[in-house]
C-alpha cells in the first residue's frame, strides 16, 4: 500500500501570516548551485520509479496529464518515452542539473564541453580534491541512458509559440574519451527542440539543487510538481491521488493508494534511496 502526507500548507511569516510570495522574476541564467526543470515534464513521470521495471532495455513507458487550454477547457496530454537502455528516476538529477550548467554559462549554447569532475563539482556530487571514481560511473551510465532516450507528446505546451503542439525530441547527445582516466572534457549536445523549449522565457522552473538531492526518486517529483503548482498559484485546486501517484510520480498503477492531509510543518526530510546503485 503507498501512503500518502500531503502537505499543502504555505509558509508563514514571523507574524503569523501567509509569507508573501514573490513575484514572477524574468527569465535570467542558472546559478551553479541550482537546478533547472523543463516545466511540462515536472507534469509527469518521465519512467517507472520501479528500477527492475524502468531499467529494462528498450523500454517504453506512456502516461499522461492535464492542462486547461485557452478556451478554459481542461483537456488530456499523452506522454510516451522510449528509453534503449532504459532509464532510471535518478537520471532526471543530471538531467535538471546538466540543463542548470548550460544556462549558468555567460552564453548558453546547445554544445558545451566539461570535465566530468568540474560536472559532478558543481552539482554538489562530489567535493574539491575527491577523485570521485564511483560517482563518475555512475554519471557516464546515466548519461548513455539519458542519450537514448526519445520522447513523443500529443500536446506539449510550446512556450517559444504559446501554443500546444505534436512533439518528439531527445534530450542530449554526448562524445566521451574511452579512456577513463582521460583528463579531456566530455563534450554535451542538447538536442536543439529541446533545448529551444527550456531557454525560452517560461520554459523552465528554478529549484534548490541541493534540497533535491536529499528527497527519494518519488519526492523529487512531487517536490517539483508542488513547486511548478505555487509558483503559479498561492492555492492549489483539488488533486487527484491515483493520479498523481501514478502518472506524475511513476509508482504502478496496481498500487493500493491510501493518504492522510497533514496539517504541520513538514520538519523531516526524506533520505535518499539506495536502489541499484544510482542514487546520487
Amino acid at each position: 500500500m503507498l501512503f500518502f502526507s500531503v502537505i499543502l500548507r504555505p509558509a508563514r511569516a514571523a507574524s503569523g501570516s501567509p509569507a508573501r510570495r514573490p513575484s514572477r522574476p524574468a527569465r535570467r541564467s542558472a546559478s551553479w548551485h541550482s537546478g533547472c526543470a523543463q516545466l511540462t515534464l515536472v507534469e509527469h513521470a518521465l519512467c517507472p520509479l520501479d528500477p527492475s521495471v524502468s531499467l529494462q532495455a528498450n523500454a517504453v513507458f506512456e502516461t499522461r496529464y492535464y492542462f486547461t487550454d485557452r478556451s478554459r477547457n481542461r483537456r488530456q496530454a499523452t506522454a510516451r518515452l522510449g528509453a534503449l537502455d532504459g532509464l532510471s528516476a535518478h537520471d532526471e538529477f543530471y538531467l535538471w542539473g546538466l540543463l542548470a550548467l548550460a544556462f549558468s554559462q555567460r552564453e548558453p549554447r546547445p554544445e558545451f564541453l566539461a570535465t566530468p569532475y568540474y560536472c559532478l563539482r558543481k552539482l554538489g556530487v562530489i567535493t574539491p580534491g575527491k577523485s570521485g571514481g564511483r560517482e563518475f560511473d555512475i554519471f557516464r551510465s546515466a548519461l548513455r541512458r539519458l542519450a537514448g532516450v526519445r520522447y513523443q507528446n500529443d500536446r506539449f505546451y510550446d512556450p517559444v509559440r504559446g501554443e500546444h503542439r505534436q512533439v518528439a525530441f531527445g534530450f542530449l547527445n554526448y562524445s566521451l574519451p574511452l579512456d577513463r582516466d582521460s583528463s579531456r572534457a566530455w563534450r554535451f549536445a542538447w538536442d536543439p527542440i529541446f533545448f529551444e523549449f527550456a531557454r525560452a522565457t517560461g520554459g523552465t522552473l528554478g529549484f534548490d539543487l541541493a534540497l533535491y538531492r536529499q528527497l527519494d526518486a518519488a519526492s523529487r517529483r512531487l517536490y517539483l510538481f508542488l513547486k511548478k503548482v505555487f509558483w503559479r498559484s498561492d492555492t492549489a485546486g483539488p488533486l487527484d491521488l491515483r493520479h498523481l501517484a501514478v502518472d506524475v510520480l511513476g509508482f504502478p498503477a496496481h498500487a493500493e493508494i491510501s493518504c492522510a492531509v497533514c496539517h504541520r510543518d513538514c520538519r523531516r526530510r526524506p533520505q535518499p534511496d539506495a536502489g541499484r546503485g544510482q542514487c546520487v
